[in-house]
C-alpha cells in the first residue's frame, strides 16, 4: 500500500468513520458544539470516483478505503460544491477531502491514496491539485487495482449505461414485450438497447424491436 502525505491547508472537522458505502464515501455522526445537536450524514469525496459495485473493481475500491479508515476518525477538509453552491452535493451529502492522522505520525490525503492504489479515477472538472493526475498516471503505468486489468470504464458512464438499460426493461413492460420467458435476441441496430419480439402485422408474422417506434428494425418471422 502506497501513502500520500499531506497536510490540510485549511481547518478541517473531525469526524468518525462509521460504515464505507463504497470507495469513495461514508456514513459520519457530526456534533455541534454547545448546541447540544447530534446527527448522521453522508460524506462524498470531493475530487475523486471509485468504481461503482456493480462493476468491475466496485468491491475491492470500498474494501481497500475500509482498511484505510474504517472505524477510525478523520479530519474533513470541506469543500464548496460548485453546482449547488454549498458544501453539499444534490444528494444532501458533505463534500469533502478526508485525511487520516495518526499520533504522531504523518497526516495523508485519503483520496490521494485511493486513486495512487488504483482505486480510483480524477474527476478532473473541478480542477484538483496536480498531485492526483501524477498519482493517476502512476497507477496506470504500474497496473495498481482497477489498472490491472482492461476494459475499466467511468463510473459515470456506467452509470448512464445502466439507465439506459433500466429504462429500456422499464419500456418493455410498458409496452407489453417483457415476458416469463428468456427474451428475444439484441436488436442488431447499432446503438439500440432493445430485444426483437415477434408481432403479427397485415403480411404475416414478422419480428420488430421493443424500442418502436424509436427504432424502426423488423424483419420476417420466416428469415
Amino acid at each position: 500500500m502506497l501513502i500520500a502525505p499531506e497536510e490540510p491547508g485549511d481547518d478541517t472537522l473531525r469526524v468518525p468513520v462509521l460504515r464505507i458505502f463504497d470507495g469513495d464515501g461514508f456514513l459520519t455522526r457530526i456534533s455541534i458544539p454547545g448546541r447540544d445537536l447530534e446527527f448522521e450524514t453522508a460524506v462524498r469525496f470531493g475530487f475523486i470516483d471509485a468504481p461503482e459495485l456493480g462493476q468491475a473493481g466496485g468491491y475491492e475500491a470500498r474494501d481497500f478505503l475500509t482498511s484505510l479508515i474504517g472505524g477510525r476518525w478523520v479530519d474533513l477538509g470541506i469543500l464548496l460544491k460548485m453546482d449547488t453552491g454549498r458544501i453539499i452535493d444534490g444528494h444532501g451529502r458533505i463534500v469533502a477531502v478526508p485525511y487520516l492522522r495518526h499520533e504522531g505520525s504523518v497526516c495523508r490525503n485519503i483520496e490521494l491514496e485511493m486513486v495512487l492504489n488504483g482505486w480510483a479515477w480524477v474527476l478532473d472538472r473541478y480542477e484538483p491539485d496536480a498531485r492526483y493526475f501524477d498519482a493517476l498516471d502512476e497507477a496506470r503505468r504500474n497496473r495498481r487495482g482497477i489498472w490491472a486489468q482492461t476494459g475499466n470504464i467511468h463510473p459515470w458512464e456506467f452509470k448512464k449505461r445502466a439507465h439506459r438499460k433500466l429504462r429500456s426493461e422499464r419500456h418493455e413492460r410498458q409496452s407489453g414485450f417483457l415476458f416469463d420467458k428468456a427474451p428475444g435476441p439484441p436488436c442488431p441496430n447499432d446503438g439500440c438497447l432493445g430485444r426483437l419480439v415477434q408481432r403479427s402485422g397485415k403480411f404475416g408474422a414478422f419480428y420488430g424491436c421493443s424500442e418502436f417506434p424509436k427504432c424502426r428494425y423488423a424483419r420476417s418471422a420466416l428469415e
